[in-house]
């Protein structure tokens, strides 16, 4: 990045207290696009800046999302309807260009004359040479006919943002019908859910308390111990009912994990990739914090994280270790064959979570997901040493590719002979989607979630459990 362009407390004040959100947005997709960066990160950042300056940045956090998740499709108009290809661009003119051309062709009623002046303007700021080139090009694409920029004339992967290598999962694990819904429910804004203590309130409740506070909030689509946000978390971590109900911002898909689990009173739980204990804590709240459960995780960072959400809700059933999930059998905090129930929310390559985690989209490769793979199975297969017999083997991942769900559980099974999956119909949800294709499943053990019939995020869960006599 060149000394011009900062992400800096100082330059960051002057752009928010200016209202030039779009500045703001270059910077931050600059990052993302050049840098590496992870989106939440830089706008988490902004967000704080704001927050002390008393000013909202809706615009820049929409242009930024947006950008973000129709990257594949704003590179394909560019490439189709001005010859240009953005991978031969500088990167400031890629990155002001993108941005510009999601506020042409996906912004509600943002007139092309002020995607464009803006474009030039901060292009002139960061690389004022390019400042021509930025303005032909884009105004080459604002003066293209609406039907040359209708996407439902294009491939589906287009339409829905998706490159070929993630369309190509969906398509082979669903069939062209169901990626293509898959596809379109992760376009839409990522449902906000909250979880809350069972035993300190209800739904109904709830939602009344909130609203007093400022907050609206819905039940949520399936999960009975949770409640949608529709109006933006802005301020919930300050309300009352948060800490006072035991609240935790969760997903749907997440929360299921643990009623499959089926956490009983005085159980022992090892909880392996705990961090940032969501799943650790909702059991804990489950059993009215009478439970034993060590939460694992790699990153001592992220691991802090656990013992202060303990501490936020009051729980002090959960202990902490930090270690690699992968060799968990030889710590000799974690005794062997002796965890009524383990939990395992592998690493993978989260592509369920599209809909509020864009980056993916772009970063997303096989050669990463064929490392995942592996160290997916090593944790399976080791933690698996720590469940005893009687016990329950729970595996769970926020994707939608088989290679990480349903055939990581039948290799494994192939190889362990004394685990077997086990009937979750009793433990799923009264209000969740059923259909005979998904009975059949829950019947084998699995379930998984799709955004588009379940309202949530993507992913996939596995009860097993080990034989009870063993020789």
């Amino acid at each position: 990045m060149s000394d011009e362009i900062k992400y800096k407390k100082k330059e960051l004040q002057k752009l928010i207290a200016d209202d030039n959100e779009r500045e703001l947005c270059f910077l931050m997709l600059y990052l993302v696009y050049e840098e590496e960066a992870y989106s939440n990160l830089v706008i988490k950042k902004a967000d704080k800046i704001a927050s002390e300056e008393g000013k909202k940045i809706d615009f820049a956090r929409a242009m930024l999302y947006g950008t973000l998740t129709y990257s594949f499709t704003i590179d394909f108009l560019i490439r189709h309807l001005t010859k240009e290809e953005v991978g031969d661009m500088d990167p400031v003119s890629r990155t002001v260009i993108r941005m510009a051309v999601w506020q042409i062709q996906f912004g509600n009623n943002i007139p092309a004359y002020a995607a464009v002046d803006s474009a030039v303007e901060i292009t002139k700021k960061y690389n004022h040479k390019a400042s021509g080139y930025v303005n032909a090009v884009l105004r080459k694409f604002a003066d293209c006919p609406e039907e040359m920029r209708d996407l439902e004339q294009f491939k589906p992967g287009i339409r829905v943002a998706l490159k070929p290598e993630i369309y190509g999962i969906f398509k082979k694990d669903f069939g062209k019908q169901t990626a293509l819904e898959i596809g379109k429910a992760l376009l839409e804004p990522a449902h906000i859910t909250v979880r809350f203590d069972a035993h300190k309130t209800n739904r109904d409740n709830l939602i009344k308390e909130l609203k007093k506070e400022g907050i609206t909030a819905i039940k949520g689509s399936f999960i009975p111990d949770c409640v949608e946000i529709t109006g933006g978390l802005n301020g919930l971590e300050n309300t009352e009912c948060f800490n006072k109900y035991g609240m935790f911002v969760q997903g749907q898909g997440a929360m299921l994990a643990s009623h499959i689990a089926h956490p009983e009173i005085s159980n022992k739980i090892l909880d392996c990739c705990a961090a940032p204990g969501g799943k650790s804590t909702h059991m804990a709240q489950m059993c009215s914090d009478k439970v034993s459960i060590l939460s694992v995780d790699v990153n001592e960072t992220r691991l802090q994280l656990v013992r202060d959400n303990c501490k936020r809700l009051g729980l002090t059933s959960i202990e902490t270790l930090c270690a690699d999930a992968s060799d968990i059998n030889k710590n000799d905090k974690a005794s062997k064959k002796t965890y009524d129930i383990v939990l395992c929310d592998v690493p993978c390559s989260g592509l369920g979570l599209l809909g509020r985690k864009p980056d993916i989209r772009e970063k997303f490769t096989y050669d990463e997901l064929n490392e995942l793979l592996p160290l997916q199975y090593s944790i399976l297969e080791h933690a698996s040493k720590m469940v005893r017999p009687g016990g329950t083997l729970v595996y769970c991942t926020c994707t939608l590719n088989s290679d990480e769900n349903q055939n990581q559980v039948e290799k494994f099974l192939s190889e362990h002979k004394r685990f077997h999956t086990v009937p979750i119909n009793k433990y799923l949800p009264e209000d969740i989607y059923m259909d005979e294709e998904r009975e059949e499943s829950a019947a084998n053990g699995m379930i998984t979630l799709l955004p588009h019939l379940d309202g949530c995020e993507g992913f996939f869960i596995c009860r097993m459990e080990r034989d009870r006599k063993e020789d």
